[in-house]
């Protein structure tokens, strides 16, 4: 979008003179010690939920600006979803930030409080994405504000008109002592970066991500990466022609909402060949039945946020070697970036297809007939996807279904659905994150808060026990030595395993550690009263 489209809609990108102060104000805030209340936190959260609950209607048609997405998607698979993940933040913040006892201590540490603790980071850069930005921008906030700290927020310039609402709705709504918002592009961001953080959370690209990352370890700054992949679906030979249809459409809405610009999002289906045509003839009709007469002005349709991404996908389909089964580029317009939902059949390992992220409403089929060998190839070609999707009509549980159990001991991905697609993203209370290039480290519910805070151990330590204390210090001898070692080993120098032969599972039996106790305890009495 050119400089004057962006004046004419009134999106004002921030001075990047303002940049170093504004962020230097935000982090004065923070040293106020405000954030650490949990009444505030509170209220800010508050704030923030009402902010984005009077503003639905506005959002969503912001977005339909932007990209054309229903509005009743944005309502749907972003509001709902935030407004819910606030709630739950709010309601169990007050057990959260409770420390925790470390248990299992050593006998000489055991008449002291031992504990764990969380503070918050400081001052956290949250970096948003175009795709869902009331979902990816927000949950994170909230996360944030939940956990302590002071919060400077960069919203995707690709969605201007909702990143400029958004900056004038949460600007009223938040402290602006411990809040600021920037807005812009390149040069923007560079200059946000070149800004010491103490947390950067950053949704995008992993050639963005890799960008960021870099310039973090300058400084040492922690990094939650929520980056992407070529996240597969992978159906089973044991699909039944019963399930096929379901099977089908659950691909189709997995891939096509939001025009396929979803990080999660199934992006190539792997289908063994016994199942092969009647998936894609079921995966057609679904396509047909989901978007029936699907013009550039259907409501229902997102369209690419770009005229570089709509070019891409465009290029994509006319290099690839696949078979278009429906869509295509005959129906395209790049006037309103509207590419219809295309499926492309029989394309191999190396089609322009299946060289990176799609991100996009393109959606390959690749055969296969070894699971193993499927399984061997998506780790050489596409390894550490963000999701993991396998369809099957037998046991979901792996260790009654072999097939399972094969898929998930081969890839590591960041989250696995079995029989569905992109719904863990809506969990309020469960890990959202990659593995290797598809991220770093996972937000939501509680993991939002640990992400945001730092783990301190504490130990409140008596004067009373010197006495005990004591043989820690020079000169050593060998009472010392001995009631030293008797203090710190764990089950009294003993173990409940041999040199040879398995290691039991469950850990040391009841009996052992009654055993170990008594005469660990006894031990190290006699130890210290020699020493004394």
């Amino acid at each position: 979008m050119s400089d004057s489209s962006l004046v004419d809609i009134g999106y004002v990108y921030t001075e990047v003179s303002a940049i170093k102060p504004g962020v230097a104000r935000v982090r004065a805030g923070f040293n106020t010690h405000k954030t650490k209340s949990l009444q505030f936190r509170l209220n800010q959260l508050r704030n923030l939920y009402f902010a984005v609950h009077d503003h639905q209607e506005a959002f969503a048609h912001a977005l339909y600006q932007d990209f054309h997405r229903s509005e009743t998607e944005t309502r749907i698979a972003e509001i709902h979803t935030v407004l819910k993940n606030i709630l739950y933040a709010m309601a169990n913040l007050h057990q959260w930030i409770q420390p925790e006892a470390v248990s299992d201590l050593p006998i000489n540490l055991r008449t002291n409080k031992v504990y764990t603790e969380r503070i918050p980071y400081g001052v956290v850069l949250v970096m948003g994405a175009y795709n869902y930005p009331v979902h990816v921008t927000l949950s994170p906030l909230a996360g944030a504000i939940a956990a302590g700290n002071a919060v400077v927020l960069k919203p995707s310039e690709q969605t201007p008109r909702f990143s400029q609402l958004l900056t004038e709705v949460l600007t009223r709504a938040l402290d602006p002592d411990v809040f600021w918002m920037v807005n812009g592009g390149v040069p923007e961001t560079q200059a946000l970066l070149d800004e010491k953080f103490d947390k950067i959370i950053f949704t995008g690209s992993p050639t963005v991500g890799t960008i960021v990352a870099k310039k973090a370890a300058e400084t040492l700054t922690p990094t939650c990466l929520e980056l992407g992949g070529k996240s597969p679906a992978i159906v089973l030979s044991d699909v039944k022609d019963k399930d096929i249809d379901t099977i089908a459409k659950r691909i189709v809405w997995g891939r096509f909402t939001n025009g396929g610009q979803t990080c999660i999002a199934d992006d190539y289906v792997l289908v063994h060949q016994s199942r092969h045509k009647r998936l894609v003839e079921a995966m057609k009709r679904a396509v047909e039945e989901s978007y029936p007469n699907l013009t550039p002005d259907s409501p229902d349709y997102t369209h690419m946020v770009s005229s570089r991404a709509y070019d891409g996908i465009i290029d994509l389909i006319t290099t690839s070697k696949g078979t278009v089964v429906t869509g295509g580029v005959t129906d395209a317009d790049r006037n309103t970036r509207f590419v219809p939902p295309t499926i492309l059949d029989d394309v191999s390992w190396t089609d322009s297809s299946m060289k990176r992220e799609i991100f996009g409403p393109v959606l390959p089929v690749v055969v296969y007939d070894s699971l193993p060998d499927a399984c061997a190839r998506i780790v050489n070609y596409h390894d550490t996807p963000l999701a993991l999707y396998i369809f099957t009509s037998g046991p979901t549980a792996r260790g009654k279904n072999p097939q399972v159990d094969l898929i998930r001991r081969s890839v590591r991905s960041g989250g696995t659905i079995v029989n569905d697609t992109l719904i863990h993203g809506v969990l309020s209370n469960a890990p959202f994150g990659g593995i290797g290039s598809s991220g770093t480290d996972a937000y939501g519910g509680k993991w939002s808060y640990d992400n945001f805070t730092h783990e301190r151990v504490t130990i409140e330590q008596k004067l009373w026990n010197e006495f005990m204390v004591g043989v820690r210090y020079p000169p050593f001898n060998e009472k010392k030595g001995k009631a030293l070692q008797y203090a710190l080993q764990e089950y009294g120098g003993h173990v409940w395993f041999n040199r040879s032969g398995d290691v039991p599972i469950d850990g040391p039996s009841s009996f052992f550690k009654l055993w170990a106790g008594v005469t660990g305890t006894a031990c190290l009495i006699l130890a210290f009263a020699q020493a004394l």
